[in-house]
Order: structure tokens, then sequence, then C-alpha cells
């Protein structure tokens, strides 16, 4: 008997689900309307923002939030250089310059001390993203922010319900971002919110996403905008979703405690996940670090196990950036990129299925891993 393949990821629609997205058919009103503005209020409270605005992707909220802040052609903007192709592509999507600095080798967020060494007369903001589900550290970066008058943006797309210091990711910083794709911890198909406590920057994202169009005059344009309405058919979906966000987050939790638990005895040979004392993780991935990483990826995927690579490049060795970056090194980035694997982590994922990646994960290390993975 063949046994069920346990994936990475998968998101959990269920009847509720099911029921707002009828009752958002039903009234008819199915593009931007009173279900994206509840979505967005509701998510907003949770996150502690003084406002939100939904839009299509997390992509696209970066990109209003750059724009927002009035990120121009010949800025510099400093990333993280691991992270999703996202971050950097937002960047390009102002004409501006994105700046690498590289990254912590205990959280794998950007390192403050990078940054540091980044700064130059043409930044105008840091933009942090929040690798698996940790807080960025937001108390050095807004210390530099501060020094040097420059935005902090935070790109919280894996790290909905985190904290750090008690305060919840997406109220970190001078404007965040947070996705709500299928791989999300919740999820609206498709779907990003803005948020920010800055009245001025809340007018200008709400503005930008309805194609530049004053909210207060129909069809006269005041901003250069784009079409990045959330619908009502998504935001109905994630309103259901976000009724048992306390759940999801508690559950994965107890997964990655449980990983932490049954792999210790490994962790001569494997890095663990570091969690910051600061911070409370969400958990989207549970990444493990080791040598001959591929060798048991492919020893698990022929288990039936999937998992993925997060990143296996950083952001200077992406064949789109490669000329860009010609002959930096980020030695931490590259190091993490080399030997990351990030393992099952989803809503319904069962203990049967847990332990039978557990077990196959310790047969897999046991048959390739003979080492500690060390940066060179």
């Amino acid at each position: 008997m063949i046994e069920t393949r346990v994936p990475w990821g998968k998101p959990y629609i269920g009847r509720t689900e099911r029921e707002q997205l009828l009752e958002a058919i039903d009234t008819t009103w199915i593009s931007q309307g009173p279900k994206v503005e509840q979505f967005e209020s509701t998510v907003a409270e949770y996150v502690g923002s003084r406002y939100a605005v939904a839009v299509n992707s997390g992509t696209a909220a970066l990109d209003v939030a750059l724009k927002a802040i009035g990120v121009e052609p010949g800025d510099e903007v400093i990333i993280p250089a691991m992270t999703y192709i996202a971050t950097a592509n937002a960047v390009q999507y102002q004409h501006a310059t994105p700046i690498l600095a590289d990254i912590e080798p205990e959280t794998y967020n950007i390192d403050p001390e990078a940054v540091k060494e980044k700064v130059t007369n043409k930044t105008v903001a840091i933009l942090a993203m929040d690798y698996g589900g940790q807080c960025a550290d937001y108390d050095a970066l807004s210390e530099i922010a501060d020094e040097h008058d420059l935005y902090l943006v935070a790109d919280a797309a894996e790290s909905l319900s985190a904290k750090q210091h008690g305060v919840r990711a997406g109220s970190l910083a001078d404007i965040s971002i947070t996705s709500f794709h299928a791989a999300k911890l919740i999820t609206s198909a498709e779907g990003g919110m803005v948020f920010t406590d800055d009245e001025e920057l809340y007018r200008r994202a709400n503005i930008i996403r309805n194609q530049g169009e004053d909210p207060d005059e129909k069809y006269r344009h005041v901003l250069l905008g784009h079409n990045y309405r959330m619908t009502d058919l998504h935001a109905a979906i994630g309103l259901a979703q976000f009724d048992r966000i306390d759940e999801i987050t508690e559950k994965r939790s107890e997964l990655a405690n449980r990983y932490t638990n049954a792999l210790q005895e490994r962790s001569d040979i494997v890095g663990l996940p570091s969690v910051a004392s600061k911070n409370d993780h969400a958990w989207f991935l549970y990444p493990i670090i080791l040598s001959n990483r591929d060798e048991v990826k492919a020893q698990l995927e022929a288990d039936g196990i999937s998992t993925r690579i997060t990143w296996p490049d950083p952001v200077h060795q992406q064949p789109l950036y490669r000329d860009s970056f010609m002959g930096e090194q980020y030695p931490v980035a590259e190091w993490l990129s080399q030997g990351v694997l990030s393992l099952p982590m989803f809503y319904e994922m069962t203990e049967t299925e847990q332990s039978r990646v557990i077990s196959s994960l310790k047969n897999a290390i046991d048959n390739h891993v003979e080492q500690s993975y060390v940066m060179v």
C-alpha cells in the first residue's frame, strides 16, 4: 500500500469559507466593497495598526508601500541579501536601487550591523523581511532609521501573528505589509495588506491601489496608481480564515515544538531554528540547516515527503540580479541558501504525518550527514 504524500503546506478551506463566499456572491457586490472594508478593520485591529489597505497580493502591497513613502528613481533601499524575490523586485518597480545587507546567522533576518555599513546619502529606506515568521530586529533597525532620517518598512508577509516585545508584526515599522497567499498562515487565495499609523501614508496607499483616483471625487486621478484592489470574494475567504488565526498560530507552534524536541538528539549536526528572546515566532517556516542538504531532500522526496529550499539563491545570485551584484559576497546568506531545508508545516497536519516526517528525516540524516554544516 502506497502512503499518502505529506505536502509541504496546505491551506485549510472549510464550510465557513464557503458560507462567507456565497454570502458575498449573493450580494452581487463581488469587487472591492464592504467585505474588504470589514477584512481591513478586522486585521488592522488584530495587528495593532491604525490603518490597513487591502490589495490583491503581497507583492502589490510592497509596491504600494514603497510608492506611498515616495521612493523614486535613483534612491537606494537597503534589503536583506536573503529574501523572497518580491522584496527586491518591489524596489526595482520604483526604478530605485536595492542595496543588499547580509543576514544574522541565528535568525536569518537582516543584520543591523551590516545595514549600518550600507547607508549612503542616497538611502531613503530600510526594508526588512521577517524570515520564516520571526520578526527582524526592529529595535536596532529603528535606531538606524531614526539616526539617518530613513523610512523603516517591514515585509511581514511570513510573520502575521508574530510578536516582538509583545507587539505584533505589522505594527513595528513606519509602514508594513503582509501576504494572504495560499501558502501563508491564513489565506484569501491571493491577497495582501498594507499597515501604517501614518494618516498621510494611508491616504497615499489607498489612492495608489485604486488607479490613483481621488477617494472623494470619482474619475479624478491625483497619483499614478494601479488596479491593486482586493475583491469582496477574496476578502470573504480571508475573513473566514481569520476567525481561527489564534487556533492556527497555536497549532503551528505545537508542530514547531515537536520538531525541535524530536530533532534535539541530532542538533550536534543539524542546525535548528533559533528564536530571539524578545520574539514570538509565527512559524510560517520550520527551517533546518545541514550538510548534504540535497541528498537529504531527495531521500525525503522518495519517502513521499515534500520540503522546500527557502531559498536556493540569495538575491545577488538570482539570475535576474546576478549582473547587478557582480563580485559581491554575502557569506551568511550564501551559507543559508546552500544548507537550508524547510519541513512540512500546515494546520491540518496530523501527529501521524509529522511522526512520519521526523522518522524519515532522521533516517536521511543518518545516511547522509556526518558533521555539522559550518560556514566556510
